[in-house]
């Protein structure tokens, strides 16, 4: 099950705290009939326990902040928010995760609803247990795959199918094991016949990279990337990682490939960071990049997926 952090109202957050719901195997969002979705995502925020650090000439945890109020200001409530990885800073402290409840809370505040994956930098007990609470003595927490967090979102237009590719917390490269390669073509055969997107937080594993690269990156995406070929509902991949902006695709199967920009801190000062915004229709999806700096060059690119 992925971490899925429900609406709150300012009342229940002050009553409750950061309590939340893990999503269940599959989340069903209400079926409207409009042409066109919003959904919002982001990716590696990095936050961590100091809401004042500053790594790479950024604050982490303000940079999460305005993007969340940026949000609330699209004009419309999105259908709901991906935060795609490495939501703590760097080895997924409890602490952090008490920061990160905090910088989202206007988001919640607004009914919005919020889906977590887990990026190498995070840590699966100290996020569920800060969201949800440490489990019953001698219990175990339900799993759709042992020790990953898994889960497909769909709603009229799209299913988002969830993944967790962290390994070794504070280790650069990722994994997905072969029981969730497992589950991920079992939920594909199953899933709504619609434009589906695979999230990840890993880059995938390209022939053409040095082997130094291949080692930072997702190190079963060869037999992930096999088995989405076999489904052509799948429209693209959708990762974070490398915390910059880009579209690309997949050198051996062709699928199309979103690259999200980094919430909080970019390795290269020239590249922007900030946030996406997804619309999707029944014929393609548009991924609109909103910088942090309105005045970089890119604030505003978008990049277009034509479903097939």
């Amino acid at each position: 099950m992925p971490i899925s952090i429900p609406p709150l109202s300012r009342r229940s957050f002050l009553q409750h705290g950061t309590a939340a719901a893990v999503g269940a195997l599959t989340t069903q969002l209400p079926a409207l009939e409009i042409p066109e979705q919003t959904w919002v995502l982001f990716s590696d925020p990095h936050i961590a326990e100091d809401e004042a650090l500053v790594v790479r000439g950024a604050c982490m945890a303000e940079n999460l902040r305005r993007c969340a109020n940026q949000v609330l200001k699209i004009g419309q409530k999105p259908f709901g928010l991906i935060v795609n990885g490495d939501c703590a800073y760097l080895d997924g402290k409890a602490e952090d995760y008490v920061a990160f409840t905090h910088c989202i809370q206007a988001l919640r505040e607004q009914s919005i609803q919020i889906h977590c994956t887990l990026g190498n930098h995070d840590h699966r007990n100290n996020f569920l247990n800060v969201i949800i609470g440490p489990p019953p003595p001698n219990a175990e927490r339900p799993m759709n795959v042992p020790d990953k967090h898994v889960a497909t979102v769909t709603s009229a237009l799209v299913n988002w199918v969830l993944l967790d590719s962290l390994e070794l917390v504070n280790k650069t490269p990722g994994r997905l094991g072969e029981q969730q390669l497992v589950w991920i073509e079992r939920e594909l055969r199953n899933a709504p016949n619609k434009p589906t997107f695979i999230v990840a937080h890993h880059n995938p594993m390209q022939p053409s990279m040095t082997d130094e690269l291949k080692g930072t990156c997702l190190q079963d995406s060869d037999a992930l990337f096999d088995l989405l070929a076999s489904y052509p509902k799948v429209q693209g991949y959708i990762y974070g990682h490398t915390h910059t902006w880009l579209k690309s695709k997949h050198e051996k199967t062709g699928l199309p490939l979103i690259n999200l920009p980094p919430v909080g801190y970019v390795f290269n000062p020239k590249r922007p960071n900030g946030w996406v915004i997804a619309r999707i229709s029944s014929e393609r999806a548009e991924f609109e990049l909103r910088a942090l700096n309105p005045a970089h060059d890119e604030h505003g690119q978008k990049h277009v997926i034509k479903f097939v």
